[in-house]
């Protein structure tokens, strides 16, 4: 699954700095690559959605849908209020310039 690896790509970006001293670190680190992406119907991938992802998904979904409406609203919210701010420099705009005519 591409999922497990754009997770682990974030994960490793902030990680890499300290698990990079560990010794074999990067041994380990292409095992797991390889195991995620292993050609079987069981690879890592598979096992780690079906196991810890998805469980965690349907077990926070209302949660989830909660933060994403209020994340929805609050952006609906902040839009309104640029272009609400957007009119107000337009008029003055408009209005300084013919004032200055």
């Amino acid at each position: 699954n591409a999922d497990i690896l754009e997770v682990f790509s974030v994960a490793e970006f902030f990680a890499d700095i300290f698990l990079s001293w560990f010794p074999f670190y990067y041994i380990g680190k292409c095992a797991f690559l390889v195991w995620c992406m292993a050609p079987t119907a069981s690879n890592g991938s598979v096992l780690i959605y079906t196991r810890i992802i998805r469980p965690f998904f349907l077990r926070n979904e209302a949660k989830i849908d909660d933060a994403v409406k209020n994340l929805k609203d609050k952006a609906s919210e902040a839009a309104d209020k640029f272009k609400d701010e957007a009119k107000k420099a337009t008029a003055n705009l408009m209005f300084e310039e013919k004032k200055s005519s």
